[in-house]
């Protein structure tokens, strides 16, 4: 069997990305993930469609025990 690869990571300030967005669009579609920054601190993330995580939220807990108690934090009253 193969090897998974992870996917590769690059990260480039906001307006290099701006100048050359074909570049940068044409880089993500070959797998590659683009973090932007600004003044060096990550602000967005540019992947290839259908590289996003699992959805976090389901319709029904396949085990409630393991997300705790999720309604009462918000059926609090707010004052």
């Amino acid at each position: 069997m193969g090897k998974i690869m992870g996917m590769k990571n690059v990260t480039m300030p906001i307006g290099k990305a701006r100048s050359d967005l074909c570049r940068v669009v044409k880089k993500v579609q070959t797998g590659v993930r683009v973090t932007l920054t600004s003044h060096g601190r990550p602000q967005a993330v540019i992947m290839p469609i259908g590289a996003e995580s699992k959805a976090w939220r389901v319709d029904k807990p396949d085990d409630p025990s393991r997300y705790g108690d999720l309604q009462s934090p918000v059926m609090e009253d707010w004052q």
